[in-house]
């Protein structure tokens, strides 16, 4: 079952590779978006809606083989019931998920600091600061 457990971990880790790749601004999604908004609003809804229609397909085929070789290895473990039954595969399974939510508190922290990188933001530009302070602040609160 250890195997199942780096399996969730694994696939947790590429979750977060893949929506830093979908929310980063010098990846393609964004600037794609960023180029359709030049045009209009339209054009930018469009594009946002097929970005994000896009970006649900690796998290979904990520999370499918995860839970399946989980399953698979949780089964080849050989855990039976009392009847007799193999159930690996479903205890496999809950390992690899909480393999994938290990990282969850992380995350959350992480979620946290936008908002702060923001209001800092805001604070250079009413008092005044040069330029360049708030081109720092700016890079600051795209990561968030």
């Amino acid at each position: 079952f250890y195997a199942c457990g780096v399996v969730g971990m694994a696939s947790g880790y590429v979750q977060v590779l893949i929506t830093q790749y979908y929310t980063d601004y010098i990846y393609r999604p964004v600037k794609s978006i960023a180029k359709a908004s030049e045009s209009g609003h339209a054009t930018n809804v469009i594009a946002g809606l097929a970005v994000g229609l896009e970006s649900t397909f690796l998290p979904v085929l990520t999370i499918s083989v995860s839970l399946l070789s989980a399953y698979w290895l949780g089964r080849s473990s050989g855990l039976k019931d009392a009847d007799g039954l193999p159930n690996g595969g479903l205890f496999g399974t809950a390992v690899a998920t909480m393999g994938m939510l290990s990282t969850a508190a992380y995350i959350l922290a992480m979620d946290v600091f936008g908002p702060i990188a923001d209001n800092a933001g805001g604070i250079v530009e009413m008092s005044g600061q040069p330029e360049r302070v708030r081109d720092i602040t700016d890079r600051l609160d795209a990561v968030g």
